[in-house]
């Protein structure tokens, strides 16, 4: 049995500094450790301590970083583990790398624009970078290129986590990585979509119930069983036509003669 199609998988969330991935990741990994499963959360500083320490923001230095963060993450997939990685990884062809080696593999792009990261930039660096005071900042001077075929995009300036996140455990549904039973756990109770249901944003589809009455349209009187009938609603009877008297058809034949 090939360890890498059981229950792990890695939920790798790539975006420029400041979108909110580690704000994001952290959640996940709080929801599924919450619902009994084993869960690990890798973000930049974590893994800067020990896995890219010493790199530096060359095109090799930054695969090497994701190279080695996602040898990490497979290992950790192998034995059943939900991986969530928030990393800048900001070139395309290393991410794609880690989806090929691990497979079971969920790509989220945490995207926000630049008046939003310039507002959350505590220490300056994207201003700096415009005023040409800092080099090698990516989505400025360096290339920060964008999944073409990520499985969820996630705009922070207009979604609540609550919200991306439910949006995220329903695509796991649609993949298998996720049972409706452990949606349930994962969201307090909810239940996920069916496919093709329609539901409102973010939340799960109910089962479908039955036709109610038309809006506005007049309910049938009930039927008493002890009232008679009225004359209006009976059923006339089949009576063959009556006869003419006697006398009146004498008169109408003198009238003839």
């Amino acid at each position: 049995m090939d360890l890498l199609q059981g229950t792990g998988f890695v939920i790798w969330l790539t975006g420029m500094t400041g979108a909110g991935k580690t704000t994001i990741a952290n959640h996940i990994g709080k929801r599924f450790s919450a619902a009994g499963r084993p869960a690990e959360v890798i973000d930049g500083d974590s893994a800067n301590e020990i896995l890219t320490r010493g790199l530096g923001v060359s095109k090799e230095d930054r695969d090497t970083a994701v190279r080695r963060i996602g040898a990490v993450a497979r290992m950790l997939v192998r034995h059943g583990a939900v991986v969530v990685v928030a990393s800048l990884s900001p070139l395309r062809e290393a991410r794609d790398a880690v989806r090929k080696d691990i497979r079971r593999f969920v790509e989220v792009f945490v995207d926000a624009p630049m008046e939003t990261l310039l507002a959350r930039d505590s220490e300056g660096m994207y201003r700096k970078a415009l005023a040409h005071e800092l080099t090698n900042v990516a989505g400025i001077d360096d290339p920060f290129e964008p999944p073409t075929r990520a499985e969820l995009v996630v705009r922070t300036d207009q979604e609540k986590p609550d919200a991306a996140l439910g949006r995220l455990f329903q695509k796991l549904v649609d993949m298998k990585y996720v049972n409706p039973a452990e949606f349930a756990l994962l969201t307090g109770g909810l239940r996920p979509k069916r496919p093709g249901a329609r539901g409102a944003k973010g939340a799960t589809v109910a089962a479908k119930a039955a036709p109610g009455p038309v809006k506005g349209a007049v309910k049938p009187a009930k039927k008493d069983a002890n009232k008679p009938a009225s004359k209006s609603s009976a059923k006339p009877s089949a009576k063959p036509p009556a006869k003419a008297p006697a006398k009146a058809k004498r008169a109408a034949k003198g009238r003839r003669g």
